[in-house]
Formats: structure tokens, sequence, C-alpha cells
């Protein structure tokens, strides 16, 4: 399976308030908050001293994110592009990873299908769909 890893992605609860305690470390937009509303996030995505990260907001009491953040949770998930996404979803799953999310269209990957699996200790592998 070609994985390659995009992004580690943190809940936040206001993305404006995450962005100086990052910067500190390195970090800066990449470009403009966007909203998905598939997803019911606010996203911006970060790069500096360290891996890219994905800040996500909650734009919803129905977003996914939200029960991340009552965990106290941030950094929650790893995501990797992949280039056959329905084989790697197989793959993962083979490997009794579960899906939590069915494979579902991504603003912040231009409409590219992403999909979420967990293992049996809880990590949360997002898959994106590469671009063809």
């Amino acid at each position: 399976m070609d994985l390659q890893f995009h992004h580690l992605g943190m809940a936040c609860r206001k993305i404006a308030a995450e962005l100086p305690e990052l910067a500190i470390a390195g970090y800066r937009p990449e470009g403009p908050v966007f909203e998905d509303p598939i997803q019911q996030v606010r996203i911006q995505f970060v790069s500096g001293g360290g891996p890219r990260l994905e800040l996500i907001e909650p734009i919803s009491a129905q977003s996914p994110v939200q029960g991340v953040l009552k965990r106290g949770s941030k950094l929650y998930h790893l995501a990797y592009e992949v280039g056959r996404f329905d084989d790697a979803i197989a793959s993962f799953r083979a490997q009794q990873y579960l899906p939590v999310s069915s494979p579902a269209p991504a603003v912040a990957f231009e409409m590219r299908r992403i999909v979420f699996l967990a293992s049996a200790t809880l990590t949360l592998i997002e898959l994106i769909e590469a671009r063809t």
C-alpha cells in the first residue's frame, strides 16, 4: 500500500486562539481558513516547526470534532494520501481497522474522498484519495 504522510489532525475550539501559540514553534498558516459544510468544520493548515498540522474547529454541535474536544483531546488523527483509495480501505479493514465514517468528499482536498478508520487501540487514520 502506497501511503504518503499528509498531516496530523488537531482539534481546537477556535483556530484563531491556536495560531499565536503555534507561531512560537515556527508554524505559519498555509492559506486562509475555510469551511467544509460536509464535515461541519472550519479548517486551517499550518506548517513550520514540525509535521504539517490541520487545525479543525467545529461549526455545529453535530460536528464530529465536538466529541474529540469533549474528551479533552487535541491531536487525534494521522492522515495519509493514497493512490488506490478503495484498495487502501480494504487493506486497513483486513488489519482490523474499522471505518468510523463513510467515504465522503472533502473541501480541504478539492472534493476528493476521505475516510476515517480506527484500530482496536483507537489509533485514528484518515485516508485521502490522491489526485488522479
